[in-house]
């Protein structure tokens, strides 16, 4: 696929490379009958949704069908009704034959939404679908035998469900032929300028506001978190800080992160952003701080507690760490210390 100067692939906005190459796999897999596993972190799912229906759309079945089942939401015997349908009289209130959604879009594709909250009953069941291409509706005595293609999505950690005994290994195997994986919004920073235009004119026509862009410098604070809830996070802040400007530009003083802590499994991955020239990592507020330091000169504690929406004890142990890093220095005192990037050990000044 050769790259486009458009900001959009099918619905999906990215231009990095990271995004590019995702764009690729998904070109290459369309063609294919595996089934295809589509995995992301948590605050990826609206474009997990929208990975299975480009791929939908790239396949030769894209005129026979697509429909949409979260796993979550059903028990194995709701599940099983659903995809295969149930008999009249198969259990109370079955007053009439039911056909299943697999039946329903017969040579065509469904997607299956959280997959890693299925019960190991429920594996069991698609697991035999996914090798006979058949079924057995609630009730029946014969199989129904279908040609769907099965595009699935999880937030969950299969591997370590697998070692937990909570998801099967067999079915794990069996979903793993074509694997996606949808870049958390960090590993393509480059791309958040695009979002936040595509979320400006949304909110702009949603909300009846008339906000003209955002400036450098609130991209430069928009750019610095780790984003640890990826891009439904970076929608509500840019949400967010437009109902507070509502019309004009954007600036630094309207964008504030989330005060609340992210869970632990996540902090612990977007606290990645590594420091310049060290193994040491960053916290999304330290990365905010030295972000902001080099867009205006400098950065004092009351800027920094505006702009990540955190306490004056945070802001103050957030600079006192970049201080005791070599990171930046504190000039004057008090309230109104002033904290400045340092050069790089070794680069003068």
């Amino acid at each position: 696929m050769a790259k486009t100067d458009s900001p959009s692939f099918h619905g999906i906005i990215g231009r990095s490379a990271a995004m590019q190459a995702l764009f690729r796999e998904m070109e290459a897999f369309a063609e294919s009958s595996l089934p295809v596993l589509i995995r992301g972190e948590s605050g990826t799912g609206k474009e997990l949704v929208v990975v299975a229906s480009a791929i939908q759309r790239l396949s030769g079945r894209r005129a026979r069908g697509f429909q949409i089942v979260n796993c979550a939401d059903l028990t194995p015997e709701l599940l099983r009704s659903e995809l295969f349908g149930h008999e009249r009289g198969a259990f109370t209130g079955a007053v009439g034959k039911k056909e299943g959604l697999l039946t329903r879009v017969d040579g065509g594709t469904v997607f299956l939404g959280e997959i890693g909250e299925l019960t190991p009953r429920a594996q069991t069941m698609l697991l035999r679908f996914l090798q006979a291409e058949e079924g057995l509706a609630v009730g029946a005595t014969r199989d129904t035998r279908v040609d769907v293609r099965v595009l699935a999505a999880t937030h969950r950690d299969l591997e370590a469900a697998v070692e937990e005994g909570s998801f099967r290994e067999d079915f794990y195997y069996r979903l793993w032929g074509a694997v996606l994986e949808v870049p958390a919004l960090r590993a393509r920073r480059e791309d958040i300028p695009l979002l936040v235009e595509h979320f400006r004119v949304r909110c702009n026509r949603d909300d009846q506001l008339a906000v003209d862009g955002f400036s450098r410098h609130a991209l430069v604070v928009l750019e610095a978190d780790p984003w640890p809830g990826n891009v439904r996070e970076l929608g509500a802040v840019v949400r967010r800080a437009m109902a507070v400007r509502r019309r004009g530009v954007v600036g630094p003083e309207d964008v504030k992160l989330p005060a609340l802590p992210a869970p632990a499994a996540a902090r612990a991955a977007a606290a990645g952003a590594a420091v310049p020239g060290s193994a040491v990592t960053l916290t999304r507020y330290e990365a905010a701080a030295l972000q902001l330091a080099g867009a205006s000169g400098g950065v004092r504690r009351g800027e920094l507690m505006a702009h990540c929406g955190i306490s004056r004890e945070a802001a103050r142990r957030t600079l006192a760490s970049l201080v005791e890093r070599r990171r930046v220095r504190r000039l004057g005192s008090g309230r109104g210390a002033w904290y400045v990037l340092r050069a790089p050990d070794g680069a003068g000044g």
